[in-house]
């Protein structure tokens, strides 16, 4: 990946090394590597670090040269690409895969399958998973190309302008159409995975919407748009169960009353998905607003609504 930067007459006078450290925020570790690799140009002449800019200068940055290996192994597999640039890759992830490979298993992963695509097409797979979800959530994950573009996507996903937006099948009707849920969150013991809402955890909120309901016999089921104000582990599936309506088909957290009614409605997997992220791409500047389809268990429930 090759990055331009044309500089700005309020730079007049500033060493290469400012600008880089400033206005495109590289770390000083990455500036010098590139240094090392003779990768900072301008008019196609490499450049020193010391180098006094002009305005309109044209720096060129080949980040790709000084990537360090990746240890994901790339595999052709069933991909679904929602955006791609020459930094970022956003894909819509499904129910029952996991992000990333781990200590328990390295291949058959969404990171795999990123890796085997961009190796094909650009002959280079490295990439590094800018935000995660849980095993049997599904929808959008970002990809960054590099790891230079994995920490300004991380930065940008972080920024209080970015809105992450899911939707989730949750057990029983809500007492309030719409609400926050303000509870913090903690590890239930050391070692264990699961989370619990608990006085000394960490900060987590949940704003939610109800947008349909449906009733079959003794059963409810309501359909949940949910923004997170925050991003603890598992905070929807733990925020839902600390309110008494579990996220339907949910393994881990769950009440008789919610594994009942999955069964019965034949939901088999965890009901949530990641559904929109919008976000402020952090080179360009250009506001990024990515939505993944759902997932066939939704429209099975609401099958003859439009439950957008």
């Amino acid at each position: 990946m090759v990055i331009n930067y044309t500089v700005q007459e309020a730079e007049r006078g500033r060493t290469v090394y400012s600008i880089l450290r400033h206005a495109l925020c590289l770390s000083a570790g990455l500036i010098r590597r590139l240094k090392q690799a003779d990768a900072i140009c301008i008019g196609g002449q490499a450049v020193w670090t010391n180098h006094i800019a002009q305005p309109g200068d044209l720096l060129e940055l080949d980040i790709s040269t000084v990537e360090p290996p990746c240890d994901v192994v790339p595999e052709i597999g069933d991909l679904r690409i929602l955006y791609e640039d020459a930094g970022l890759l956003a894909a819509c992830k499904l129910p029952g895969i996991l992000t990333h490979p781990s200590r328990a298993r390295y291949t058959g992963t969404l990171a795999n399958h990123v890796a085997g695509y961009l190796e094909h097409t650009t002959g280079d797979g490295r990439c590094h998973a800018v935000n995660r979800l849980d095993r049997d959530t599904s929808g959008v994950v970002l990809f960054a190309k590099n790891s230079y573009m994995k920490a300004r996507a991380a930065e940008a996903l972080g920024a209080p302008e970015t809105v992450k937006t899911y939707l989730a099948l949750v057990c029983g009707m809500m007492a309030e159409p719409s609400g926050t849920i303000d509870h913090p969150i903690r590890r239930l013991c050391e070692g264990d995975m699961r989370r619990v809402t608990a006085p000394d955890g960490q900060r987590a909120v949940t704003h939610y919407e109800t947008l349909k309901t449906k009733t079959s016999g003794d059963a409810a089921v309501s359909l949940l748009r949910l923004r997170l104000e925050t991003g603890r582990t598992h905070q929807i599936r733990v925020h839902c169960l600390a309110i008494g309506h579990p996220v339907m088909g949910d393994r881990l957290y769950f009440t008789e009353a919610s594994k009942n009614v999955s069964e019965q409605l034949g939901i088999e997997t965890q009901a949530l998905h990641a559904h929109r992220l919008r976000f402020t791409e952090p080179l360009s500047g250009k506001a990024l607003d990515l939505t993944a389809p759902l997932p066939s268990i939704f429209a099975t429930i609401f099958s003859d609504e439009n439950i957008y």
